[in-house]
């Protein structure tokens, strides 16, 4: 059977970390001002302006991350952890987990959605074309379970990709709600409970991501260093861009999305074209999130007047809507995006938002996740989320300015960081060269300093955590091997090999 945490997510938990770890991160925040300004004043007097340069804006990048993550962000879950949904009022839930060659966690996979806490929900596995003992487990667990748990097995003769899979299941899917997660992740057990509930308050919120971290991260040292890289990136990059209720991607691992907000989108991303690539595979959580991302109010109302030729809720009437009954919460703005879509409305009244949906993360939505257990597989898996970054730069990086504006300015400020961190890189390995080794030291010594502050963050929010001295171990890797495999992604993007 499954191994889930049964425990619920208490008060205790949400306070996240008592005083004295505040100090710390308030103590954080100042050194790192501190070492932007003596950053400053090391390119104005010592060190190669050009690295210099970048060094201060990762610094700034790095305050803002830092500080909205910790001072700005809370958890919406906390909002509305009392909400109780009465049982013939709780929505039904699709979870919907496409899946191909992974015979060695299926069952707990499976096990996990279907012993998860919420009651009104059905799981839809999609077999793509396996060819291990994928299909036989998965019959096996149907014949165990019966028709009550809900469960449905699609089995498809032949692979046709993870963004095909669920478009696929997503035509018999009958949930207000899809919760969408890969098969190599382990639910936990109150996870949908607590994306249903955070969903329930506030109309508005089209996404959900939860907080991912590794399974049996014991196992090896890369594994450790993984486990704390998601566990900082989650809560620290996730965090930030849920102040401005922007995520940028919606994890693969667990998301939770609204179904209005992508039914209509995932026939066109099931069948993403690309530098003239048809049905291009990669950019799966990059790419719907974007949709959701860039989706306008008179877009969303639009949908409800005109429904979807390739399906819908029986639910949703022409009305909009008010025929959908987790959205009649009486604390929401459908009477504002009406108006921003009517032209008969008096321009003063009209709603002037520039985006439908928030995207928000939730480190009360929880999920485990197998990740690659060796170098040459955590580079063949880096290689398909370069590929997927790409496809993001023209679909997330198009739209994007339309969130709000200080999140567009920061968003903007690190993709162009991340591109031009390889020749920052070049330029580094020159100066060694050139005898520059002061600019070589204060480079090496801000990667060191980054990783740190990184593991120092995961440290205070898991007391006794023994990992998070492995963190500047990832920010090196990243640096000086990972950031390199964006020109191999840019070469090899027709390559639809998946591992």
């Amino acid at each position: 059977m499954a191994v889930q945490s049964k425990q619920p997510v208490t008060t205790e938990k949400l306070r996240e970390m008592d005083r004295k770890r505040w100090l710390v991160r308030y103590l954080v925040l100042a050194s790192i001002g501190i070492i932007l300004g003596i950053k400053i004043y090391l390119i104005v007097y010592v060190v190669d302006f050009t690295v210099g340069f970048y060094s201060v804006l990762t610094s700034v990048v790095l305050f803002n991350l830092f500080f909205l993550s910790w001072v700005k962000f809370h958890d919406p879950f906390t909002a509305v952890k009392d909400i109780v949904i009465p049982e013939d009022k709780k929505p039904l839930i699709s979870i919907i987990v496409p899946v191909k060659n992974e015979e060695g966690n299926i069952r707990n996979c499976v096990e996990s959605c279907i012993n998860s806490s919420y009651t009104n929900k059905e799981t839809i596995i999609v077999n793509d074309g396996s060819t291990d003992g994928t299909a036989a487990i998965l019959d096996e667990i149907r014949k165990e379970v019966g028709t009550e748990a809900k469960l449905h097995i699609i089995h498809l003769s032949k692979s046709i990709g993870k963004k095909a899979a669920i478009e696929a299941a997503s035509q018999i899917a009958k949930g207000e709600i899809y919760v969408m997660m890969d098969s190599d992740c382990d639910l936990y057990y109150d996870a949908v409970d607590n994306a249903v509930k955070i969903f329930y308050a506030d109309r508005r919120i089209g996404a959900v991501t939860g907080h991912a971290r590794v399974r049996n991260a014991s196992k090896n040292t890369l594994l450790k260093i993984e486990d704390v890289w998601f566990d900082g990136q989650f809560r620290l990059l996730k965090g930030m861009e849920t102040v401005f209720s922007s995520l940028t991607c919606c994890s693969g691992a667990l998301s939770i999305y609204r179904r209005e907000a992508v039914h209509d989108f995932l026939y066109t991303w099931a069948h993403d074209r690309f530098l003239g690539i048809e049905n291009f595979k990669f950019a799966t959580d990059r790419r719907l999130t974007a949709y959701v991302l860039g989706a306008k109010p008179e877009d969303v109302l639009k949908s409800h007047k005109e429904p979807s030729e390739q399906g819908g809720n029986a639910n949703i009437s022409k009305n909009g809507y008010e025929s959908i009954p987790i959205l009649q919460t009486g604390n929401d703005d459908l009477n504002s995006m009406k108006s921003s879509a009517d032209p008969d409305q008096d321009d003063k009244t009209k709603d002037k938002r520039r985006y439908a949906w928030k995207l928000v993360y939730s480190p009360s939505v929880r999920v485990t996740a197998g990740v690659p257990a060796t170098f040459t597989d955590l580079v063949r898996q880096q290689i398909r989320w370069r590929k997927s970054f790409i496809r993001s730069l023209p679909a997330t990086g198009g739209i994007y300015w339309r969130r709000p504006f200080y999140a567009a300015f920061i968003y903007y400020l690190v993709l162009g960081l991340k591109l031009t961190r390889p020749l920052i890189v070049l330029k580094v390995m020159a100066l060694i060269f050139s005898g520059d080794l002061g600019t070589v030291v204060f480079y090496i010594a801000g990667l060191l300093y980054t990783g740190m502050l990184y593991g120092i963050d995961s440290r205070l929010r898991n007391p006794g955590y023994p990992y998070w001295l492995y963190r500047p171990l990832f920010t090196f890797i990243s640096t000086f091997i990972l950031s390199w495999l964006i020109f191999y992604a840019a070469i090899t993007i027709k390559k639809e090999a998946w591992r």
